[in-house]
């Protein structure tokens, strides 16, 4: 190839090595919280004989990491706007080495629970800053599938703690596989020290040389003016307070964002988690060993799997279609869930537990857990977060994620900390029917609301938005109200 054509590629192309950074950041930032979900589910049992726990203290034990996450994720709205993407990310790995660490080598329960509440700091400051990091630093053209690479760097670190729980069983091995979480600290704070900040933030900063560097780090060389403009454009305004946020203006996608967010968890995700070991112990799994390998499979290795499937496609089908029909498959996985439960007597789940075979709705009870989780990691586990980081404007997009980052460990922790309370309420066959409508009414708000922003730039988004306020306006002056189609 001629030098010429050398230099044409070179203006064409972004350094590889610099989009592997950014990935390297949602990788790190996703597999903080998955590689702990992953292990502490094998590992409170050893937590409990240790300390010679209560029940109680076992279920703070496992459960303090969210509500640190929630805090941790207000926070990591404001680090990424006072510091930086990047020093928030170095905050988040700093937290969450020292937690990762204070729990490893826990002499007393109290002192477990501190750790998992600074653990959860560091986590919901990273589960902001790093695909936040990411949709400002990422090529359009690739931002999606970027971006849902930390779902599945999610899923895949719960695999791989799965895993490890199924292979170190005995004795204290469950600190090492704690604090081996801290290679993730390390790691994450070693690439933070090689990367330039996002483009967005340097702009806002005034340091128009830095953010033209930073892009062309990653946007290949002849979109560099291009961005820049769009960029200087959508910061002209300055920076935004709480009370811009909060506006009209902006209603619409922080009500997106924060509905998104909703909608991940209150499909009932964490309920199927949290009730793998009944539902295989009905489908015919009878030992602690079998159900947690079928857990580590069915519910892991399928997540997994699954998921790259939205890496490969949010791109090229875009947000939309990959939501819509993956909530249309987990309300149509969640009735067959919610029909087996109905049709099960407790004779027949006693028989499932106990050793004899296991019952044709306990067959469909597997089929219909299985087709869930695949319909999820497809489709809202990764694009929710895709969408939340995409859609606010620069100078409002740290407080705006962090909202529906905090909206989601808070989801999630209301969730597990009342889901045997729904299940006494409802019975099993009601609460997953439950989920399976909230999936229908995540369905309608999906069709309603999303517009698609496949191949949009963050700026073109923002327009969009402006555009859309623009003519609602005169509507609402002459008294009347119109809808949007979502498209």
């Amino acid at each position: 190839m001629t030098a010429s054509g050398d230099a044409k590629r070179g203006r064409g192309r972004p350094p590889r090595r610099n989009l592997i950074a950014v990935v390297s950041i949602v990788v790190l930032s996703g597999a903080f919280f998955g590689y702990d979900q992953g292990v502490i589910s094998g590992a409170l049992r050893d937590i409990r004989q240790t300390f010679d726990a209560n029940t109680f203290a076992v279920e703070v034990a496992a459960s303090w990491v969210t509500p640190g996450a929630l805090v941790g994720a207000l926070l990591g709205g404001h680090l990424a706007d006072r510091i930086g993407r990047r020093g928030a990310l170095w905050v988040a790995a700093v937290t969450f080495v020292v937690g990762t660490i204070l729990q490893a080598v826990a002499p007393v329960i109290g002192v477990m629970f501190g750790a998992r509440l600074i653990l959860g700091l560091g986590i919901g400051v990273a589960s902001v800053a790093g695909p936040m990091y990411a949709a400002e630093a990422a090529p359009e053209r690739i931002r999606g599938s970027l971006l849902a690479v930390y779902q599945f760097s999610t899923t895949f670190a719960i695999f791989i703690g799965y895993l490890a729980d199924e292979l170190f069983e005995a004795g204290n091995s469950w600190r090492y596989l704690l604090a081996a979480a801290a290679l993730l600290g390390v790691a994450l704070a070693l690439v933070t020290t090689v990367i330039p900040d996002s483009a967005v933030w340097y702009f806002g900063r005034g340091d128009k040389r830095r953010a033209e560097a930073s892009l062309k780090a990653t946007v290949p060389e002849r979109k560099v003016p291009e961005r820049l403009h769009a960029i200087e454009k959508g910061l002209s305004a300055g920076k935004a307070g709480w009370r811009e946020v909060l506006s009209p203006r902006w209603r619409r996608p922080l009500a997106l964002g924060v509905g998104m967010a909703l909608f991940q968890q209150l499909t009932g995700i964490n309920g199927i988690i949290y009730y793998a070991d009944e539902i295989f112990s009905a489908a015919g799994f009878h030992t602690p060993q079998a159900q947690l390998a079928a857990t580590t499979w069915a519910i892991g290795g399928v997540d997994s799997l699954f998921t790259l499937v939205a890496v490969a496609f949010l791109d090229r089908l875009g947000r939309r279609p990959l939501l819509l029909v993956g909530l249309l498959g987990m309300a149509v996985s969640l009735a067959v869930v919610s029909i087996s439960f109905a049709k099960m007597a407790p004779a027949a789940q006693t028989a499932g537990a106990t050793g004899h075979h296991p019952t044709d709705a306990g067959i469909f009870l597997l089929i219909g857990v299985v087709m869930f989780v695949a319909f999820y990691a497809m489709s809202i586990g990764p694009t929710a977060w895709t969408v939340i980081n995409e859609i606010f404007p620069g100078r409002i997009r740290g407080r705006c994620v962090a909202i529906a980052s905090a909206t989601h460990w808070g989801t999630e922790y209301l969730i597990t900390q009342f889901f045997l309370s729904m299940l006494d309420a409802l019975g099993r066959s009601g609460v997953f029917a439950l989920f399976g409508g909230t999936c229908v009414l995540g369905f309608l708000f999906i069709w309603r609301y999303l517009p698609e922003t496949k191949g949009k730039t963050l700026e073109e988004i923002q327009q969009m938005w402006q555009d859309d306020a623009r003519a609602r306006r005169p509507h609402r002056a002459n008294g009347r109200s119109t809808g949007t189609t979502g498209t």
